[in-house]
């Protein structure tokens, strides 16, 4: 009986090893405290309750690392791609959609939020975001085209369908809570 207990403790143990290695491939494979590998594309981020920035405003294509510096105490910052529907990956967008979404209007977009894992200056500061790892950067890979980044003051507004913003004469007009991060092919 002693020997069954050992092997299904065993077995379990391989399971939850199993099992831990498995999530930490689903999270990512960066090490704990990893950064961005050297030569990287850095965007840094303000997105605080007054401003969006961006530095720099445009990247080329690929692995884009966006580091959120402030506010360093915390905060969250909105990534929005066009969706025309369910059946197309969400990708840039296009004037028009840029422009709706500058006056609050998200319809046939998709939004993915972010925020650092952890809150405070310290260790996380410059390290990607893990499961388990304090960090302030995260790594996306976006295609050539604009993207908008939202600061948590964005206010989305209810804008019936019937109305359809137009571009201003003098061109797009972007809120300070918004920004467009240029993906160069």
């Amino acid at each position: 009986m002693g020997n069954d207990r050992r092997r299904i403790g065993l077995v379990s143990t391989s399971i939850s090893l199993v099992v831990a290695l498995a999530g930490c491939e689903a999270f990512g494979s960066a090490p704990h405290g990893a950064k961005p590998p050297p030569g990287a594309q850095i965007v840094h981020l303000v997105a605080n309750r007054t401003m969006v920035r961006l530095d720099p405003p445009s990247v080329r294509a690929g692995d884009i690392f966006v580091q959120l510096d402030d506010p360093a105490d915390g905060g969250m910052f909105s990534l929005v791609q066009a969706a025309p529907s369910a059946d197309v990956s969400p990708g840039p967008l296009d004037d028009r959609a840029l422009d709706r979404v500058a006056h609050g209007d998200t319809e046939f977009t998709s939004t993915e939020s972010f925020g650092p894992s952890c809150t405070g200056n310290g260790p996380g500061i410059g390290v990607l975001v893990h499961e388990g790892t304090c960090g302030n950067v995260w790594k996306l890979t976006l295609g050539p085209g604009e993207y908008a980044i939202l600061g948590p003051a964005w206010v989305p507004r209810t804008i019936e369908a019937s109305l359809d913003p137009t571009t201003s004469p003098s061109g797009l007009v972007l809120p300070p809570t918004m920004a467009v991060l240029e993906v160069l092919p």
